[in-house]
């Protein structure tokens, strides 16, 4: 077991999202933040005011060289955690926790899994929302059979694939039990638009407006994401149909209808919903880091792991090849690039 402080913890990009990972480390005992990096004088500042007492880095090698860290959380923009993982890897770190969505391309994402695997390190994603309660209560309901057989599961959340839509097809995966994809066909709708303003990039790589794609398990069950302005103004909320029953899970703005987060459960022969809420899911960055620890310390696997979030990529990246091709398209894919970026690149879109 883990001595209290014993992991040493640094911070690579120290913006909005590290709060969340700071979140986390501060309340496992184990884990004790030590050092962030940021090239912007001002970020630094801010998060130094913010978490007194860490050791400040213009630039993420030298507080690697520096401090000799165990675990380090990457907190970047997406096309950066690439190198801000392979980096942490062979600094030796025994984990990493990279925020979502893992990288922009499939090359990518095999790198940064490389690097993890030759330097023996750990590698999770921030996928968070596995460990929420209402999730991990929808997914014990299914594996008990509370609606028989599974059938469909259909996912809604507003934003682009890669920033929003990871976090949903990961649900969706989980939901089904991480069983394979063997086949997506999906479309996009490239013109600006967004929460955040109208554009066609975010957080340095190229979004989409909206996204539809369908996908096929190789269990049989059907899947179907929606996301961007081609869904409800909702976020993560999905819809599993079973042979026998129905679920609905709310999503994370179910709070603006003043109503607690949860789900409801209709089941055959049931006279009406059967509602579960919470007043409170608990930290779900804490959940993931204590089990990050447990990881480096008692093997086995991670419901976050790297192996995971490159089968997430690798779904977002067949709906931008499936619009591309205007087919459906076979899993596993032998391409390394980013088909939205072809696309824009070659002006095919």
């Amino acid at each position: 077991m883990a001595d209290k402080g014993q992991y040493r913890v640094g911070v690579i990009g120290c913006g909005l999202i590290a709060g969340a990972h700071m979140s986390g480390y501060n309340e496992v005992e184990a884990t004790t933040v030590v050092a962030g990096a940021d090239p912007s004088k001002a970020q630094r500042d801010k998060f130094l005011a913010r978490y007194p007492g860490l050791t400040m880095y213009a630039s993420a090698s030298e507080m690697l060289a520096t401090e000799k860290l165990d675990i380090v959380s990457v907190c970047t923009w997406p096309p950066l955690h690439e190198e801000g993982v392979v980096a942490s890897a062979e600094a030796g770190a025994k984990g990493i926790m990279c925020e979502k969505p893992m990288t922009t391309s499939l090359g990518a994402a095999d790198h940064m899994l490389e690097a993890c695997d030759r330097n023996n390190c750990k590698l999770i994603v921030s996928h968070q929302r596995r460990f929420n309660k209402r999730f991990q209560a929808v997914k014990e309901a299914v594996k008990s059979g509370e609606i028989s057989d599974l059938i469909e599961i259909r996912g809604m959340c507003r934003g682009d694939l890669l920033t929003d839509g990871t976090h949903n097809i990961d649900l969706i995966r989980f939901f089904a039990d991480d069983e394979p994809i063997t086949w997506v066909m999906g479309q996009i709708n490239r013109r600006a638009w967004g929460t955040f303003g109208r554009e066609t990039v975010r957080y340095g790589h190229q979004v989409e407006a909206g996204g539809l794609a369908r996908f096929n398990f190789r269990n049989g069950v059907r899947g179907l994401m929606e996301t961007g302005e081609v869904a409800r103004e909702v976020y993560q909320w999905f819809t599993l149909q079973g042979t026998k029953g129905l679920i609905e899970v709310y999503g994370d703005r179910y709070a603006k209808s003043k109503l607690a987060s949860g789900w409801r459960i209709l089941k055959e022969g049931q006279p009406g919903w059967q509602e579960y809420t919470y007043e409170d899911e608990g930290n779900a960055f804490a959940a993931e880091v204590q089990e990050l620890v447990r990881w480096i310390e008692q093997g086995g696997d991670h419901l976050l792991s790297g192996a995971s979030a490159r089968a997430d990529t690798e779904v977002i990246m067949a709906v931008f090849l499936s619009a591309r091709l205007r087919c459906s398209v076979e899993l596993p894919l032998s391409i390394k690039e980013n088909p939205l970026e072809a696309m824009v690149e070659a002006g095919e879109i």
